[in-house]
């Protein structure tokens, strides 16, 4: 009897124990496994500030976004996600993401954010994931190339119309076909739209208002013809047809983007417009056994994207993407994940990462510091994000994305400007319905 009495108070005692304490509370990441010297660290120093476990799932890159998508599609994904910045709309419209602002207003390091940046990672005008990092776009050119050429450098073209005459200048000078790189066609994927087609729609016409975009963010119609478009069309067809100062076969090669990044480092490419990371990737984009700095400047330089020379167009554009980390709305402990989020993103282990991997900083305390600012690339083209932009991330871009792509492939085949419009006004028509597409004149 005693026996049992003493079972029966030890079994009274431990359920009054579970009631008193609170329950551990553990909170999941998930995260592709380039991320892992930004997440690890913070992972360890948040177990050890809060004594709670992390359960971490690490994978490839390779169809890391789709599995990102289908995990909170069937409601089985982590608490924390790291995710692209072009998905962040498309997620958060489908309530799977939540907002960040109000969340981290009490965090002091929020503040510190890029503003521009923020608002890449944005929906309905509340952040849903912070940037771990972004990129800038600009034209690379072969040094060699434009020496042959008797091109001066620094090479600083102010229009659209420098940038034709100085791939005319070296195409008289060389035997080489790739005067001019300029992503076209739907084998280039996203490139065409962002390295391409948006870099010379930003700056196409005067910004008033959206002239200069595929969206007009106030009426929340795709654009379907503007001057901007029709400008953007005819540059590529004066690249790639009237000129024959770049070929189609590049844009369609095996691996488009080793294709390119050979060229322009042999100089059988004198111009490409690409983005940032090609100071690593032109040689190596995992970062081994890159040549110094000063070797790479001896090979290639960078140059702003200048604006057309329209009246009132923009002298310079810029458009960023980038990657997030973000936190599931349906998270179990949505604390805890907000403080594995700021322990990830704490200034130190941030600041780390970000001067380690030469990664482009998104926080003005990251961007300031000495570490960083020591790095002439990184401190030279931070400045560009001054007047950047983002792409219109929101429901249904990935479509238009598309049809850009296919845009700029019908005037590598060879049909008129006035026809790649047309046939992209109907498909943009046929997509989202006559009432949510817009022409500007």
């Amino acid at each position: 009897m005693l026996e049992r009495h003493m079972k029966v108070s030890a079994i009274a005692l431990a359920m009054v124990a579970a009631a008193v304490l609170p329950a551990r509370a553990d909170v999941s990441i998930m995260y592709a496994e380039w991320l892992s010297s930004l997440v690890e660290p913070g992972i360890a120093n948040f177990e050890k500030a809060t004594g709670e476990k992390v359960t971490a799932t690490k994978l490839p890159g390779d169809g890391y976004v789709e599995r990102v998508a289908l995990d909170l599609s069937s409601g089985t994904a982590a608490d924390v996600i790291q995710m692209d910045s072009f998905v962040v709309s498309e997620l958060a419209s489908s309530n799977y993401l939540e907002p960040l602002d109000t969340a981290l207003a009490d965090w002091d390091q929020y503040k510190t954010y890029n503003k521009k940046l923020l608002d890449v990672a944005s929906y309905n005008g509340h952040v849903y994931g912070l940037p771990t990092d972004t990129d800038v776009r600009m034209l690379w050119y072969n040094k060699a190339d434009f020496a042959k050429a008797g091109i001066a450098m620094p090479w600083t073209p102010k229009t659209w119309q420098d940038v034709l005459d100085t791939a005319d200048k070296v195409k008289a000078a060389t035997s080489i076909d790739n005067t001019f790189v300029l992503p076209a066609g739907t084998k280039q994927g996203e490139a065409a739209t962002m390295q391409g087609f948006y870099m010379l729609l930003l700056g196409a016409d005067k910004p008033d208002g959206d002239r200069n975009r595929l969206r007009d963010r106030t009426s929340g119609k795709w654009i379907a013809d503007s001057p901007a478009i029709r400008r953007t069309l005819q540059f590529y067809q004066d690249v790639y047809v009237n000129k024959k100062l770049g070929t189609k076969a590049i844009n369609y090669a095996t691996d488009v983007g080793a294709a390119t990044r050979q060229a322009i480092t042999s100089g059988s490419a004198a111009i490409v417009a690409s983005g940032s990371w090609e100071n690593a990737c032109f040689w190596d984009c995992n970062g081994v056994n890159l040549p110094s700095q000063a070797d790479r400047d001896k090979t290639v330089g960078w140059t702003p994207w200048p604006g057309s020379g329209q009246p009132g167009a923009m002298a310079t554009t810029n458009i960023s993407g980038g990657w997030t980390i973000g936190i599931n709305a349906k998270a179990a402990n949505k604390d805890s994940a907000k403080k594995l989020l700021e322990a990830i993103f704490d200034k130190k282990n941030f600041l780390d990462w970000t001067v380690h991997n030469h990664r482009m900083g998104v926080r003005d305390d990251i961007t300031g510091d000495a570490s960083y600012t020591s790095d002439p690339y990184m401190a030279s083209i931070t400045s560009l994000a001054a007047n950047t932009t983002g792409r219109d991330t929101v429901p249904g871009y990935q479509d238009v994305s598309s049809l850009v792509q296919h845009m700029t492939a019908d005037i590598l085949d060879g049909k008129s400007v006035d026809d790649a419009v047309k046939t992209y006004h109907d498909a943009l028509v046929d997509e989202f319905g006559e009432d949510h597409v817009e022409t500007y004149q």
